[in-house]
């Protein structure tokens, strides 16, 4: 389900907000930081004044070590389970001012998302993303490597909690960000359109699944989350030249529109990022296919389980 574009404060305090491109800055405007930045990056800034950074991973990961000033937070802050069942979806603009607030985001702060561990690289990934939707985009970021790679680089780790000072953030909807079921489905044969499944070869072929009807959207390439991630040191991003290669063989053409969808719309998050990084043009289907294979009306491809 999208959310209609708004602007809404902490506060409660609601009106309505023209939003343009999510992707596109007026010519001469500051692009602001990149989709990804390194952790020589970081420990440049990591004493800039509006700079928070985000610390994501299992739940006592960030008591046993963290970067220095960072603060704890969780991705099901900013996930719910919508009016129609379908979960994981985005909070509403009240819910993530709510909890943004709580991390001290505001108006001025440039943040950095980072994960613990490589199993928390998607979820680091869906958290920018959604700080992107709410209108952060060019003032959020995705640390390269994450925590593995800044300890690897001999930077130093805390044990003490940072403190918090709960702000009031302006939050202005992005939604073109995200994509419908019915965006999708009137779309879906039509020239332009890149439809990637970032899930397990397992799940996309229908052998594997916990949904009714199994196997994939059609018309999706499968391009595996993991596999957005080098192999060694197995927490970096791969090259640009390395990610370029994956999507063209995928059937992302120069112009596309890369529609980027999984189970809920979480693992889908790190494709999505990886597009970002290589200067495509992105969405994410949030619905993903939890939502469209619980439609019988809309067709479901499944290979491997039953034949192709």
């Amino acid at each position: 389900m999208l959310i209609k574009p708004k602007t809404v404060t902490m506060a409660g305090l609601l009106a309505v907000a023209l939003v343009s491109s999510p992707c596109a800055l007026a010519a001469g405007a500051d692009p602001g930081l990149p989709p990804v930045v390194s952790t020589s990056w970081l420990a440049e800034h990591l004493d800039d004044p509006d700079l928070v950074v985000l610390h994501i991973g299992a739940p006592d990961s960030y008591e046993k070590s963290h970067i220095p000033g960072a603060i704890k937070a969780s991705l099901r802050q900013l996930i719910r389970v919508n009016d129609a069942g379908i979960r994981d979806e985005m909070l509403s603009a009240e819910g993530q001012a709510d909890e943004l607030g709580a991390l001290g985001i505001d108006d001025r702060s440039q943040v950095v998302v980072y994960f613990s561990d490589s199993n928390a690289a998607w979820a680091a990934a869906r958290f920018l993303i959604t700080l992107e939707y709410v209108g952060l985009n060019g003032r959020a970021t995705y640390l390269d490597g994450g925590l593995p790679e800044w300890v690897s680089q001999g930077n130093p780790v805390s044990t003490e909690a940072a403190v918090v000072e709960p702000t009031e953030p302006t939050i202005t909807i992005n939604d073109d960000i995200l994509v419908a079921t019915d965006w999708l489905s009137a779309r879906i044969d039509g020239p332009g359109i890149a439809l990637v499944d970032g899930r397990p070869a397992e799940g996309y072929s229908g052998a594997e699944g916990h949904w009714e009807r199994l196997g994939h959207i059609p018309g999706a390439a499968n391009i595996p989350f993991f596999t957005m991630l080098a192999e060694d040191p197995p927490y970096l991003l791969k090259t640009r030249n390395e990610l370029q290669t994956i999507f063209r063989e995928a059937g992302a053409e120069p112009g596309d529109t890369v529609v980027v969808y999984c189970g809920t719309g979480l693992w889908g998050s790190l494709p999505f990022l990886a597009a970002r990084y290589i200067g495509l043009d992105v969405r994410l289907y949030d619905g993903s296919f939890q939502e469209w294979s619980a439609n019988e009306n809309l067709p479901v491809v499944a290979s491997a389980a039953h034949g192709e």
